[in-house]
């Protein structure tokens, strides 16, 4: 199921928008004035189809209705309505706005074709419901710093945090006997699980370059300081090692298939094939090609040179040793299938990379992943990389390697650092991603330069209700 239209009203009180999106060429702009809610249209997808934790932000954001139209003709509405609690109830747990009197309700519905109308309520927290001090929020979640009786700091990102975030947020982290369970968990209705699990939502934000890694405390360790309790990791380190992992894992795989296929080599080789034994030239055209496939496969740093037969010492094939080699080309695609995906998708980085960088050049290691050198031969780290080298860096390994076929990506401000020609050609490179990954894309920009001639794709953002 594909993500067709997205329709937002009264977003802070005053804007209404309607996004469709270009599902042939599976890219979608939104621009339009710092304000008026492009970073902000992003952020209400990626919580309401993203992890529970980010649930709480439905309830922060100032908006009436959110409605998204599906290609199969059905539609998913949240609407967020502001209700005047009894003065008796006026410590419902629902943002700044309950000091007031106030409660956030949200209400899902869902409309497909030849069936009613489904509905969900998103249950509200009650103060009754927790049992548990407050004072033992900082103690299970030391990045959290409590600045009042009902507001913390979240200490990474500095933002400020009322009691109904922290529990929409961290919920998992707190005494679970001690509140009432809530929201996106088991009193999710399963035709809810089930649209929220069709669409699979990947937000890459403005904040590209760290990544921040929470320490493990047990639960009677309580620090000093809540700046103690996580460490940022420069985000192209952090790829990096992710991406020798991945090699790791997908050669021990080719490892385990290869072992397999050569256990049984023999007795299939006695059996015979059941099909027809291929040609000579046949054969020596998969030699040609298992010798090309194996440079590759070299070349993108997943195997050493000398760890494989060098294909090109088959050079006499005869009637006598065709059954033999035939059984044993069969074995050797398919041992090497299983490394396909992964490196096409490396040859794709290091091509983007290598086209964009000047006077430096990256290969793949699959011990230490991101590998640069200079051209005079000089290593550097990729924390050496200009900010722009970073985020170019960052966004494409982004989408090549972490992300699911079929999702929505959203980017917000891709144009961040890059030089005006790297902006130029982020469609194109973007394209070429697409192609590969099978994803759509949803990106909001300032930059005419990032459109530059695709305005066909665009969506300008504007709009009062009032």
């Amino acid at each position: 199921m594909r993500l067709k239209k997205i329709t937002v009203t009264n977003l802070f009180g005053m804007f209404c928008h309607e996004v469709p999106l270009n599902m042939d060429d599976h890219i979608t702009i939104i621009h339009g004035p710092n304000g008026i809610g492009k970073t902000i249209l992003l952020t209400l997808l990626d919580a309401l189809f993203g992890p529970q934790e980010e649930y709480y932000k439905l309830r922060r954001i100032p908006f009436n209705e959110l409605s998204m139209d599906f290609d199969d003709g059905s539609t998913l509405c949240m609407e967020r309505r502001i209700v005047l609690e009894h003065p008796t109830l006026l410590d419902t747990i629902d943002g700044e706005r309950n000091r007031a009197g106030n409660a956030i309700k949200l209400l899902l519905k869902f409309n497909t074709r030849g069936s009613d109308e489904k509905s969900y309520e998103v249950p509200s927290i009650r103060r009754e419901g927790i049992t548990f001090s407050l004072e033992r929020i900082c103690s299970r979640i030391p990045e959290l710093e409590r600045m009042d009786s009902e507001t913390w700091i979240y200490v990474p990102t500095q933002e400020k945090l009322l009691l109904e975030d922290v529990l929409d947020r961290f919920g998992d982290r707190l005494p679970s006997s001690g509140m009432h369970k809530k929201g996106m968990d088991e009193n999710e209705p399963e035709w809810l699980k089930k649209v929220r699990n069709s669409i699979h939502i990947h937000f890459i934000e403005t904040q590209r370059l760290d990544t921040t890694r929470l320490f493990s405390f047990s639960d009677s360790r309580r620090l000093r300081r809540s700046e103690e309790s996580y460490h940022t990791i420069p985000t192209v380190i952090d790829y990096s090692k992710e991406l020798a992992d991945a090699i790791r894992e997908k050669l021990a795989e080719y490892a385990e298939l290869s072992q397999s296929l050569d256990r049984t080599f023999p007795t299939r080789l006695v059996k015979g094939n059941d099909s027809s034994n291929p040609t000579i030239d046949e054969l020596g055209d998969d030699f040609s090609k298992l010798e090309e496939k194996r440079s590759r496969l070299m070349a993108a740093g997943l195997l050493d040179r000398g760890e494989e037969i060098d294909f090109k010492e088959f050079q006499e094939i005869d009637e006598s040793n065709i059954n033999v080699l035939s059984v044993y080309v069969h074995d050797v695609k398919e041992k090497l299938e299983v490394l396909d995906e992964l490196t096409d998708k490396i040859d794709l980085l290091v091509k983007i990379i290598n086209s964009r960088f000047l006077y430096k050049e990256m290969s793949i290691s699959k011990k230490d992943g991101f590998i640069f050198e200079t051209s005079d031969g000089q290593s550097i780290s990729p924390t050496d990389l200009s900010s722009g080298e970073q985020h170019e860096l960052i966004l494409n390994y982004e989408l090549l390697f972490k992300v699911k076929p079929n999702s929505l990506i959203l980017i917000d401000e891709p144009e961040l650092s890059l030089h005006v020609i790297w902006q130029q050609q982020f469609l194109r490179d973007l394209q070429e991603v697409i192609r590969l990954a099978g994803f759509d894309v949803l990106l909001a920009t300032h930059s005419p330069e990032i459109i530059h001639d695709r305005w066909d794709l665009t969506v300008e953002l504007g709009g009062f209700t009032k």
